[in-house]
């Protein structure tokens, strides 16, 4: 992390390099107002640190030239003497993130740095869900994760070979199963059946169709999925549910490629590609006997696995992008942003329910919404969430709730809390609490005396 400070005092330009380095950030520094702007039109910099009085161009005015011309993204924190706090609330109007007293905790200034990187970072990952959106349906995402689902799909998709998508509900395994379907390059329909929702009395009718007299209401021929999806892909979602009886059948399909319909004697061949999906573990399923040996090694040939979204946190914001895009075009309503706060509550949310969680969150919050901005308040709906390993204890002595913008509550306090929850998380051990926190070792030390967490 790069973090530009312009400040016309020598010695706290010398100290705070110092103690930017000590935490593991690179400091580039600036004598003026106006060093610093000519450094920012070469240098590339995540934070500004500036000061409000200097010779040449003063604090307010390279923030009105950031506003104006510059690089208005970068987030800006002031730094004020007591006498200026006045024109320390100007400069937040003309964007500054946020502003320290003089003389300040080096802490708390690392602190608000990160703070201000996290939202900048958050809020570029939403536009950039929000453009990719618009431009294609596929699977939005960054993390190691989703990267690792997408380059299984790529290098199967042309292939033919059976795909088998596990995950838990949510994940976004049909979007999967449609992003082989178009990397396949078949000229035919994409069919997606839920197995799950269709009764047994009817699904092998659904499944492999029926002649016509066949049964009671058999009024006419009709043909199967399998049929309608001919030179395509069928999605068998929640192969999982599917009747023993009826796997005997499908396994026979996938074998022999001929279906035969109900009430008929001709064999019919059928090209297509198949795509299978659950949320159960089918290898405890076959041992259970509820699921035959012999059909899950033939649906698993090439096994993706879509993760949930709590091991993909970073693409919270990627996601929120892409579905407010989406929304705000199909519901006609003028929404355009997530503010930072309401972004960092989503990114803290567990989504239980994962990325349809989500997309429905977005979607209300979308429909409810009063302005051009959705803000904490128009998340209000969200139930809490299952407490993650730690932290029911936490709660039960007061700790940090699941929403910590539940009410009101300082920074201080909300710092205190996530320091003991990490804490807890890590049985007490320092070094790794603190990188999660993203802070270093001496600061979490400084943090633990000063909040009295020493028992922690």
């Amino acid at each position: 992390m790069r973090v530009l400070v312009a400040d016309d005092e020598p010695n706290l330009r010398k100290s705070l390099a110092e103690w930017l380095e000590t935490e593991g950030m690179e400091p580039v520094l600036a004598a003026d107002g106006e060093e610093a702007r000519a450094l920012l039109g070469v240098e590339t910099v995540d934070a500004l640190v500036l000061d409000l009085r200097m010779p040449r161009l003063d604090g307010l005015g390279l923030l009105r030239w950031l506003r104006d011309s510059g690089p208005a993204s970068i987030p800006a924190l002031v730094v004020s003497a007591h006498g200026d706090v006045k024109d320390a609330v100007e400069a937040m109007k003309l964007g500054a993130r946020d502003y320290l007293v003089k003389p300040f905790d080096p802490d708390e200034l690392v602190l608000k740095i990160r703070a201000a990187v996290q939202e900048r970072r958050l809020a570029a990952d939403l536009e950039a869900g929000a453009r990719g959106a618009i431009a294609r349906d596929e699977m939005v995402g960054e993390s190691p994760a989703i990267k690792e689902a997408e380059r299984l799909i790529a290098k199967a998709a042309p292939t033919g070979a059976t795909v088998l998508l596990v995950g838990e509900s949510g994940t976004g395994k049909e979007v999967a199963a449609r992003l082989v379907h178009r990397l396949s390059g078949r000229s035919g329909p994409f069919v997606p059946v839920n197995l799950g929702a269709v009764p047994e009395s009817l699904a092998e009718s659904e499944l492999f169709g029926h002649e016509k007299g066949a049964f009671t209401g058999a009024d006419a021929r009709r043909q199967g999925l399998f049929e309608l999806a001919k030179g395509g892909t069928l999605f068998l979602d929640e192969i999982g549910e599917l009747p023993l009886q009826l796997q005997v059948k499908l396994l026979r399909v996938l074998q022999e490629r001929v279906v035969t319909r109900i009430g008929g004697a001709q064999a019919i061949p059928v090209d297509v590609r198949i795509v299978a999906a659950t949320n159960r573990d089918l290898e405890a399923e076959v041992k259970a006997g509820r699921f035959r040996e012999d059909l899950f090694y033939r649906v698993n040939v090439v096994r993706v696995r879509m993760p949930p979204l709590r091991e993909r946190p970073g693409d919270v914001a990627l996601l929120a992008g892409h579905f407010l895009g989406k929304l705000s075009a199909e519901t006609g309503k003028r929404v355009r942003s997530i503010s930072p706060r309401a972004l960092v509550l989503l990114a803290g949310h567990s989504f239980p329910g994962n990325v349809r969680e989500l997309s429905n969150a977005i979607e209300r919050a979308v429909i409810l919404a009063d302005g051009e901005e959705l803000e904490p308040r128009d998340f209000e709906f969200f139930a809490p969430s299952e407490p993650r390993a730690g932290q029911a204890e936490t709660a039960a002595r007061g700790g940090a709730s699941a929403d910590p913008f539940a009410e009101p509550v300082t920074i201080a306090e909300l710092e205190r809390r996530a320091i003991r929850a990490a804490l807890e998380r890590n049985e007490g051990r320092r070094e790794k609490s603190a990188g999660e926190l993203g802070i270093s070792r001496r600061t979490l030390l400084n943090k633990i005396k000063e909040y009295g967490l020493g028992e922690s």
